[in-house]
């Protein structure tokens, strides 16, 4: 990644803020953490559904080194959220350099490896149709699992409880991309996404999807990568900011799914989610 992309990312969603612990929060929710921000005491905390592991990961991020000191496999899994959690209820924005270009540099630029062979075969359930019906929620999901500029996306989406894995965020030119578990997240994305999302937002950049992979892939027309990770940034922000709205729609749509529904082909299966936002849209 160019440090020019980064510094103009940085300088853009951090304008307007003042002072470091409000540059601070813009920049590490950017970076995929979900966060906090209390503006009458300026204090900033980790989220309640972060990862039991995000805290260690923002403990290691205090160093500007961390990535010789903080290692371990990514799994781009569903993984055990039992572990003892690192409570951050008064985080201490000033032991991170954020005016550092170099820092913000690193933070930003961490290309995770795709590997198959990290697919936790257990994650395979959250494909189901069984388990897209029952559960609104997904797990947590590591940020340090997660690339950079695609990692508040996809933190969002699982909030709104769509799951999804091997998500990137674009390289040599090649689009950003979101992969989901199987038809029925990608189905439901697609249908909140053309039927709410977009029709909220002016967007810039080239939103396909593909049924084949259960893929959504996100490109800049002119290939300005700044301006990809800045929209992907707002479509992020915008889920967070409506995340009420998502949960209660997919709580509505999960008592009315029926075996008639696992067996749709995607097309069917897509305009049929649709017709079930637009009404739901209309009752909210």
């Amino acid at each position: 990644m160019e440090p020019s992309i980064i510094k103009n990312f940085i300088n853009t969603i951090t304008n307007n803020q003042q002072g470091h612990t409000h540059c601070f929060y813009e920049i590490f929710s950017a970076r995929g953490f979900s966060l906090e921000l209390d503006k009458t005491t300026d204090i900033v905390r980790l989220s309640a559904d972060s990862h039991a592991e995000d805290g260690g990961f923002l403990e290691a991020l205090e160093d500007i080194n961390y990535k010789h000191k903080y290692t371990g496999s990514h799994q781009d899994s569903i993984i055990n959220n039992d572990t003892a959690r690192i409570q951050f209820d008064k985080i201490d924005t000033q032991r991170y350099p954020i005016n550092d270009p170099y820092y913000t540099t690193a933070l930003f630029t961490n290309e995770i490896p795709v590997d198959i062979f990290r697919l936790n075969w257990e994650r395979d359930w959250y494909g189901k149709f069984e388990q897209f019906k029952g559960i609104d929620h997904i797990p947590p999901i590591r940020v340090f699992d997660l690339e950079p500029f695609i990692a508040r996306l996809v933190k969002s989406f699982s909030s709104a409880g769509i799951s999804t894995w091997s998500s990137c965020e674009g390289h040599c030119g090649e689009p950003a991309y979101i992969k989901f578990d199987g038809k029925y997240h990608r189905a439901w994305c697609q249908a909140i996404f053309e039927n709410f999302i977009r029709k909220k937002l002016n967007l810039a950049c080239s939103w396909e999807w593909s049924g084949w992979d259960n893929r959504c892939s996100i490109r800049s027309h002119s290939g300005n990568y700044l301006e990809l990770y800045l929209e992907i940034q707002s479509v992020a922000q915008f889920i967070d900011t409506n995340r009420n709205v998502l949960s209660t729609m997919k709580t509505k749509l999960c008592p009315l799914l029926t075996d008639a529904h696992k067996n749709m082909r995607q097309k069917t299966l897509l305009n049929t989610f649709e017709k079930y936002v637009v009404t739901f849209m209309n009752e909210l």
